[in-house]
């Protein structure tokens, strides 16, 4: 009875030594492969970033219309590798602590006031192609009103819907480990470059610089090669004053030479280029817009299933 005893004591803390060890490996295998998911995340941020910096080097005119498409599909790709990311790791919104959930619904607001900044500048862009299309439709009937309404495209201003204020972190202070660090981390790098691209983009939209120093407030430190190179190219080409997208630069210059042409009675090949740069103008203009409502219609579906989940846990 007493070798029964001991038997049984031997394999109980035989039982209790492995299930800490299994304990102990299992929350080992989860921090590593919560690691290699945000690794993973990050790489996916970075390669997705080289391709918006590529055509921005020092030096180069980037600031397009095709290049500001590129940055919207930066922007909507960056919001699917977050989601992929809270997929993987298994940590549902449903899940999040309060603290995560305060960082990412202030930052998924900022993103949409910024995203509505940029729609407006481009309905803007679209009431002066169809001016301009007015304009061109009486070139040969009225060719003094023609002059008259060939004007180049006036940019619409931002500085009292541009409302700029740095983020602060969760002021709910709770230790952040594992999940919760991870998508922590993850929003970290999406305030850091989400804001700054946008700024960059108002600003080739408003031919102001004012954006893009704006948005660098709430933009947290990342110093990502892309990103650095990225800043210098624009920094580059607001000295060169070329910081207005070149779609515009190129077409205001020109309708000017229009003007002067139907003035001198030699409208012709510049009428027919200016159409065709109007058209071109309106295809991009669409595309994009469409792209943003696209991403702006993503951040408000998560925000309400963030939201729903939020109500639900207080009932």
């Amino acid at each position: 009875m007493v070798l029964l005893v001991e038997k049984l004591y031997q394999s109980l803390k035989f039982s209790s030594k492995l299930e800490n060890h299994n304990h102990h490996h299992h929350h080992e295998s989860e921090a590593e492969g919560l690691s290699a998911s945000l690794q993973a995340f990050r790489s996916n941020v970075s390669n997705c970033l080289n391709q918006v910096s590529l055509n921005s080097k020092p030096g180069s005119d980037f600031l397009s219309l095709l290049w500001i498409q590129k940055c919207i599909e930066f922007l909507s790709n960056l919001n699917k590798a977050f989601a992929k990311l809270v997929v993987e790791i298994d940590y549902p919104m449903t899940k999040w602590n309060d603290s995560s959930i305060e960082d990412y619904l202030k930052y998924s607001l900022k993103l949409l006031d910024l995203l509505n900044l940029i729609s407006s500048s481009l309905s803007h862009l679209g009431q002066a192609r169809v001016r301009l299309s007015h304009a061109l439709s009486l070139v040969d009937s009225s060719p003094q009103s023609a002059i008259k309404r060939l004007k180049a495209v006036e940019f619409k201003t931002l500085n009292k819907d541009l409302k700029v204020e740095e983020i602060e972190e969760s002021e709910v202070k709770m230790p952040r480990s594992g999940k919760d660090l991870a998508v922590h981390q993850a929003l970290a790098v999406m305030n850091s470059i989400c804001f700054w691209v946008c700024g960059i983009v108002l600003s080739g939209l408003s031919g102001d610089v004012r954006p893009c120093l704006e948005t660098r407030k709430i933009a947290k430190g990342n110093h990502s090669p892309s990103l650095v190179a990225l800043d210098s190219s624009f920094y580059e080409a607001v000295k060169e004053k070329r910081w207005v997208v070149k779609d515009i630069r190129e077409l205001n210059d020109d309708v000017a030479r229009l003007a002067a042409a139907i003035a001198a009675g030699e409208s012709g090949g510049t009428g027919k280029k200016v159409e065709r740069e109007l058209e071109m103008m309106q295809k991009m203009v669409d595309c994009i817009g469409k792209e943003g409502d696209d991403l702006f219609e993503e951040l408000l579906a998560g925000r309400n299933k963030l939201l729903e989940g939020l109500r639900g846990r207080k009932l």
